[in-house]
């Protein structure tokens, strides 16, 4: 939208952030000419926005911010000398409000609100929107998961899609628009980031998932057991070759009284030393029970 104003002295950074007074922020100076230009920006940029958005009457006006505490951002372009295109306008304000997470638990907080976000036909699609809107976050230091949106249209929430991934919406009862993320708590994110990494690394084991296996298996009671490493790296020599010692200590034992039963019972089956069977039975080796007392 083109307006024939010098607003070179006030439009440094290409946006103008404009308080109730009609005046930039910070502007020292009484200046009833410029409060003029600004009040006119301010109504055809209004009315603009209503009919862009299909309200019934604009929610922007120079009169409706001079009642306020709200905050108004412009964004100008100067495409010659003396010559400015008006491309968009953010409002911004405090309200509180009666918050639902999506539990359904009530609180009532302070909350910074998106009042009118617009965005002129001619410079949509061309990235000055994000620019508007990354300027005020900035001055504010404030995250768009943080804010209320009252109304918003359709292409405002593809908006904070594309450049906030801001989707979940949760149900307030209200004009306003709150989104999930609006109740996490940064350091919980910042936790569950880390938690997410620490997936990748090795982690010290604790209680009896930190405590040395028993050597209890054939091929260790046959063959000996092998130093293993510790959760934390270290080796535990000594350890490993007192159950080394204590494994074949108790094969031996068990192998002694084993062939002992062996031979008790060869005797028991031989005759008086003629070759001949004992002419009573002897009863029948249990092979189930030999193994268990074997291993």
């Amino acid at each position: 939208m083109e307006f024939q104003f010098d607003l070179s002295h006030i439009a440094h950074d290409q946006i103008i952030k404009i308080d109730n007074s009609l005046l930039p922020v910070g502007y020292q100076k009484d200046d009833p000419e410029l409060q003029r230009m600004i009040s006119n920006v301010v109504d055809k940029m209004g009315v603009a926005s209503g009919i862009a958005q299909e309200l019934k009457s604009p929610i922007t006006s120079a009169e409706k911010l001079m009642r306020s505490d709200h905050i108004l951002y412009l964004m100008t372009e100067q495409t010659s000398p003396g010559h400015f295109v008006v491309v968009g306008l953010l409002k911004m304000g405090w309200k509180k409000l009666y918050l639902f997470n999506k539990k359904g638990s009530r609180t009532e907080a302070m909350v910074y609100c998106l009042l009118d976000f617009y965005i002129h036909e001619t410079r949509q699609r061309h990235g000055y929107g994000i620019k508007l809107m990354d300027y005020m976050l900035k001055d504010n230091q404030i995250e768009a998961r943080q804010l209320a949106v009252d109304q918003p249209t359709n292409k405002l929430l593809q908006f904070l899609w594309k450049y906030f991934n801001l989707s979940k919406l949760v149900n307030q009862g209200n004009n306003f628009v709150i989104f999930e993320e609006f109740f996490e708590d940064p350091s919980d994110k910042e936790s569950a980031n880390d938690n997410r990494s620490s997936g990748y690394k090795s982690q010290p084991t604790f209680g009896r998932h930190g405590a040395a296996r028993q050597q209890d298996c054939m091929a260790n009671i046959l063959y000996g057991a092998k130093p293993a490493e510790v959760q934390n790296g270290n080796v535990n020599v000594d350890r490993v070759e007192h159950q080394q010692r204590e494994n074949k200590q108790h094969q031996e034992e068990h192998h002694v009284e084993v062939q002992h039963r062996i031979d008790v019972q060869q005797n028991h089956v031989m005759d008086e030393g003629d070759g001949q069977k004992s002419s009573h039975a002897h009863p029948k080796l249990d092979i189930k029970n030999f193994h268990t007392q074997l291993w």
